[in-house]
């Protein structure tokens, strides 16, 4: 199973916590889940969220913010927790102790949920995701470039 098809497997089933323990929010393609990194209106999505990944002034956001998986020197970065267990490492910083936990850039997993949920659920039911989350690593390697 490749990373994309472990994160869209997750949505809504896992969940993102900072460094200092900090909740930052529902790994979910729900714009409408109060919780989702998805929600651009919710504490967990928005880019003015106190909690959210995309605050760039936050504490969690930012190429500054001292838990911030934007943070190219941060130790602490947020991790992802799948049945009460940590999974992924969220953060750009190469050099960080992930002790054995694969690491993937925070744009890669907020374009993942951001493309799963841009479309009707039946469709990536039907489809298995694969189509969606193709998409999904085509949009994140142009934001790469």
């Amino acid at each position: 199973m490749s990373i994309l098809e472990f994160l869209a497997n997750l949505d809504s089933k896992a969940y993102l916590i900072a460094g200092d323990g900090q909740f930052l929010g529902l790994l979910s393609s729900d714009k409408y889940n109060s919780h989702s990194i998805s929600n651009p209106y919710g504490d967990y999505g928005s880019t003015y969220g106190l909690y959210s990944i995309r605050n760039p002034y936050g504490l969690y956001g930012g190429e500054y913010g001292v838990y911030s998986p934007y943070n190219r020197y941060c130790m602490q970065p947020p991790i992802i927790f799948y049945q009460e267990r940590s999974v992924i490492l969220v953060t750009r910083n190469r050099y960080v102790i992930s002790n054995e936990l694969p690491i993937i850039d925070p744009d890669l997993l907020l374009c993942v949920y951001a493309h799963l949920g841009s479309h009707d659920k039946s469709m990536k039911v039907a489809s298995n995701n694969q189509f969606y989350l193709n998409q999904a690593f085509a949009a994140m390697t142009e934001i790469i470039k």
